[in-house]
């Protein structure tokens, strides 16, 4: 469900204007009832509109409570039993993404924190006790800001967010769209919360997804310098308790990443993976998108992960597998090389 902390509700608009905008055929329903949210099909409610395109959700498609789908007519079969409005499109990710444009238009190309000129504090602020903010620092319409907490030189707080107790924000670091707890040290120059990257690709030009989602930061959390964190599509961009970010890592949108994780420098997760708890990653690893990395699990420096990684496995090189046989492969490879060598001297 969409923050309204952060998000004004979603416009309006009945079954029949959403077909009529978006040349779809109503397949079933009689374009009367309203819509004026997105969401994913486990998510949904009746106010709002969803879209399937892939068949690894076809059980989430006989569950969801959604009050309009967006389909193309080679998954209309997988429609008997749902009971709310259909409507066929050629290509139902680029029409969710234009239906999601006009139910929340402000959303479509997110505006940055502007100052306040006069006043870099905006009086509707919530400033907890002895709090240090430093010099240019802007602080958005109701935030939060818990005791202790130091705001850093030319930092900015969106408006909306809620920044814990006792944390530090550093030096020209920008937070928007996020709720951080306790004891959070984010260094300088860090974004938190920005547009994920989201587009429906298409030929006649790719359309922008508004992202609708935030960003969780637990607490204990440190995230180092240069680091930056998408918030979520529609689900959160969550960082766990005690997790350890270093510096320059990238968390795309809708990553989880767990409890207590150690990520080393120029690490990249893509979109929607998730890590669970006791992680450790080495520098400049890569993560694909939507993998899962079990409890536990270590990833030697430079690996690129393309699969899941079961619990407390040791992995290594590209792609990543297990280090022991990454070990034995290169092993063999220079002992090859070496033979090679050998032989054209002869």
């Amino acid at each position: 469900m969409v923050d309204s902390r952060f998000y004004p509700p979603g416009q309006t608009f009945s079954i029949a204007e959403i077909a009529g905008f978006l040349d779809a055929e109503i397949k079933q329903g009689d374009g009367i009832a309203s819509i004026n949210g997105v969401s994913n099909l486990l998510n949904a409610g009746q106010n709002d509109i969803v879209f399937f395109n892939d068949a690894k959700y076809k059980n989430d498609l006989a569950v969801t409570k959604a009050g309009a789908l967006l389909i193309s007519t080679r998954d209309e079969d997988n429609i008997s039993n749902f009971p709310a409005a259909v409507l066929l499109v050629d290509n139902p990710y680029k029409s969710y993404a234009l239906i999601a444009q006009k139910i929340f238009p402000d959303q479509a190309q997110t505006k940055p924190v502007a100052g306040l000129q006069a006043e870099q504090i905006h009086p509707d602020a919530i400033i907890g006790k002895d709090v240090e903010i430093g010099f240019g620092a802007v602080i958005g319409a109701g935030a939060e800001i818990g005791d202790e907490t130091i705001i850093g030189a030319n930092a900015v707080i969106g408006p909306g967010c809620v920044v814990g107790r006792r944390s530090v924000i550093g030096a020209n670091s920008v937070v928007q769209f996020a709720l951080i707890g306790d004891d959070v040290h984010i260094h300088p120059n860090v974004s938190i919360g920005q547009d994920g990257f989201g587009y429906a690709p298409d030929f006649s030009g790719h359309v922008k997804i508004p992202q609708l989602g935030r960003v969780i930061i637990q607490s204990h959390v440190s995230i180092g310098v240069g680091a930056d964190i998408d918030r979520g599509t529609l689900n959160d961009t969550v960082i766990g308790e005690g997790t350890k970010l270093d510096s320059q890592v990238h968390v795309a949108h809708n990553v989880q990443i767990g409890r207590h994780c150690l990520i080393a420098g120029q690490v990249g997760f893509a979109g929607s993976s998730i890590i669970e708890d006791y992680v450790m990653s080495g520098g400049q690893v890569a993560f694909n998108g939507h993998i899962h990395v079990g409890k536990g699990a270590r990833i030697l420096g430079a690996s690129v992960v393309v699969k899941n990684i079961p619990a407390g496995q040791e992995v290594a090189g590209y792609p990543a597998r297990a280090s022991s046989l990454w070990r034995k492969e290169t092993a063999l490879i220079s002992r090859l090389l070496k033979k090679r060598k050998t032989t054209k001297s002869e």
